[in-house]
């Protein structure tokens, strides 16, 4: 092998590699965007519920106990 033949392999190599570098980035971050997305309807939910108020203008303490009751739930599953 030549030089240059020793050079372009080693380039392409290069190449390939900072391309899946960058491919894994990009889905990693793609996976985080979407993680945070999850995260955030989730809390806004939350959120939406717990805000929840009588037509005396206090807070809907059923919504509250059966917002624990599923956090339980969900611990002894």
């Amino acid at each position: 092998m030549s030089s240059y033949q020793k050079t372009k392999q080693e380039y392409e190599r290069i190449k390939e590699e900072r391309a899946r570098k960058q491919e894994e980035f990009l889905k990693d971050k793609a996976q985080r965007e979407e993680a945070l997305k999850i995260y955030k309807e989730k809390k806004m939910a939350t959120y939406q519920l717990l805000k929840t108020k009588t037509k005396k203008g206090q807070l809907n303490l059923n919504l509250h106990m059966e917002l624990l009751l599923q956090k339980i739930q969900a611990q002894h599953k």
